[in-house]
């Protein structure tokens, strides 16, 4: 299934063809103050997604310590996608984006300690980390690798 989007100004659209990899929160402190709360996300490989228009990149460090990439629209300020260099090649989209075409169900939550006191975990998550996961325990969650497969 393909899925599109856009900003909130619409000068800056996406798509992508398959279904996410993984649909997970991050709790970390660098999240929280991106965000103003904890990032709802879906992931993906950086080659599946198309972006088109004003995208602005902005780059700090994420809650692993390495660098975290933000890409906003040059225009409105909207958040189109994050690309964490702990996992290089992969890049997280925001799940509102998507709303109306993915019924977020997160199955992996990381930086648990720091979930707001307001928000009760997911009743959908499979896994949960006190930390960034590590690569090699995130990669047996990925889900979805057959379309890409067959792709």
């Amino acid at each position: 299934m393909a899925y599109a989007g856009t900003c909130l100004c619409g000068d800056v659209s996406f798509s992508f063809q398959f279904d996410p990899m993984m649909q997970f929160q991050c709790h970390c402190s660098v999240c929280q103050r991106k965000f103003g709360s904890s990032l709802n996300a879906l992931a993906m490989p950086e080659d599946e997604l198309t972006v088109e228009g004003p995208v602005r990149v902005f780059t700090t460090k994420g809650g692993s310590g390495q660098e975290m990439h933000y890409g906003n629209c040059a225009v409105c300020g909207t958040s189109i996608w994050n690309k964490p260099e702990v996992l290089g090649g992969m890049l997280y989209l925001p799940a509102g984006l998507l709303a109306g075409q993915i019924e977020f169900k997160p199955t992996v939550e990381l930086w648990s300690g720091g979930r707001p006191s307001f928000m009760a975990q997911a009743p959908t998550i499979k896994a949960s980390f006190t930390d960034n996961g590590t690569v090699e325990r995130i990669q047996e969650l990925l889900e979805n690798l057959d379309q890409r497969d067959a792709g």
